[in-house]
């Protein structure tokens, strides 16, 4: 988007003359104060620039705020405007009683996004309720690894289902109870229940005990599209157990060493092959988690291109359960779902690096950021359509 403005110098000049620095600090960022040349027709040209980067955004100058739209200089020492994540080509000029200003909002990595993930997006229809949004459930949860289940089945609902449920085992159902709200939870003595929900994810903070494997075996049976993760990995490959429904396996490197007999180290340096061993032995499709997150079937293959080293903390694997899971419930096929899941995963992990930074980021910041990573996704769509 590009963006133009044109102020008149003389009137700039009387401004100044009347209010001074109050009209100064009323414009002007103290960065942008800090080396401003106060001569009339410079000021005039950064008022114009702040008039262009608002029109290139589509916002209006007050809407954005003055002190928002920051004129800059670039590594290079190149005129730049800043606001918010989005930068701006600047070009300014003057010319007797005119400064003219032309702004260009540059593309990033987080500004550009996939036209194939946007078209990927459920619909949503505005005769929808809660039912017909889909119904996910998370089976999970031990003794200290409770918080998994609760970021998986809040990150379900953050993805768009109707209806998101926690099963956790009966002895702490009170307690867990409590410390949920949107999410519905669930005895995992009540699993019979399952049967009513459109997708399922299992393994988060499950443990792996007999108590737990018990769980796992009888979930796994379930004719029911499903993500594998977690502990869930560990009693698969413990187990050996036999497949119904269609299944997601989301490993790390050490998850798939465990899975296909190899160890980590073998895996981190034949990632592709890997992947090729899991689908021979499992089926399904599997998403290989890291830098270059791996999304496979037996017929498509891709490399995922968002997200960042800041997300390599505790819970954001859960995070990626619930979104998938989500997408499952939502109608979208294991392959579809695991592909839109792991690249909004990564995009609101960006987002939310940007905003606090790599050093900064948990996984609850993955789940405050979907809805930005959404709607930048739904305008991707838009655009895609017209």
């Amino acid at each position: 988007m590009i963006g133009v403005d044109l102020v008149y110098i003389p009137r700039v000049k009387e401004i100044m003359n009347r209010r001074g620095e109050d009209f100064l600090e009323r414009v002007f960022s103290p960065e942008e104060r800090a080396n401003l040349n106060l001569r009339p027709e410079t000021v005039a040209g950064r008022f114009a620039a702040k008039e262009a980067m608002a029109k290139a955004l589509g916002v209006g100058l007050f809407k954005a705020g003055f002190k928002n739209l920051i004129v800059t200089q670039d590594a290079r020492g190149a005129l730049c405007g800043r606001y918010k994540n989005d930068t701006f080509d600047l070009s300014l000029s003057h010319e007797r009683d005119y400064a003219v200003a032309v702004a260009r909002l540059r593309e990033s990595s987080v500004l550009s996004v996939s036209n194939e993930a946007a078209n990927l997006l459920p619909l949503v229809d505005e005769k929808d309720h809660k039912g017909a949004r889909g119904k996910a459930a998370i089976v999970g949860g031990s003794a200290g690894m409770f918080g998994s289940v609760d970021l998986s089945s809040s990150a379900a609902l953050r993805a768009g289902c109707g209806l998101s449920y926690a099963y956790v085992p009966d002895a702490v159902f009170n307690d867990f109870s409590l410390r949920m709200r949107e999410v519905i939870v669930k005895k995992q003595s009540a699993l019979d229940d399952l049967r009513g929900v459109d997708a399922l994810g299992i393994g988060p903070g499950m443990g792996r005990d007999r108590r737990a494997r018990d769980v796992f075996l009888k979930v796994y049976a379930l004719d029911l599209p499903m993500v594998v993760d977690a502990d869930g990995l560990y009693h698969l490959a413990e187990a050996k157990a036999e497949s119904a429904g269609p299944k997601i396996y989301t490993p790390h490197a050490g998850e798939m060493a465990r899975l296909i007999g190899r160890d980590a180290d073998w895996v981190n340096a034949h990632r592709d092959d890997a992947v090729d061993e899991c689908l021979a032995l499992y089926g399904g499709v599997v998403v290989l988690k890291g830098h270059g997150t791996i999304v496979a079937s037996k017929d498509d293959r891709v490399v995922n291109e968002t997200g960042n080293a800041g997300m390599a903390t505790a819970g954001s694997g859960d995070v990626l359960t619930g979104i998938i899971t989500a997408f499952l419930a939502q109608g979208l096929d294991c392959f579809q779902a695991a592909r839109l899941g792991v690249y909004m995963h990564g995009l609101a992990g960006d987002f939310a690096a940007l905003h606090k930074s790599k050093w900064g980021l948990i996984a609850s910041d993955l789940i405050e950021y979907l809805p930005e990573a959404f709607l930048r996704l739904e305008a991707a769509r838009e655009i895609c359509q017209k």
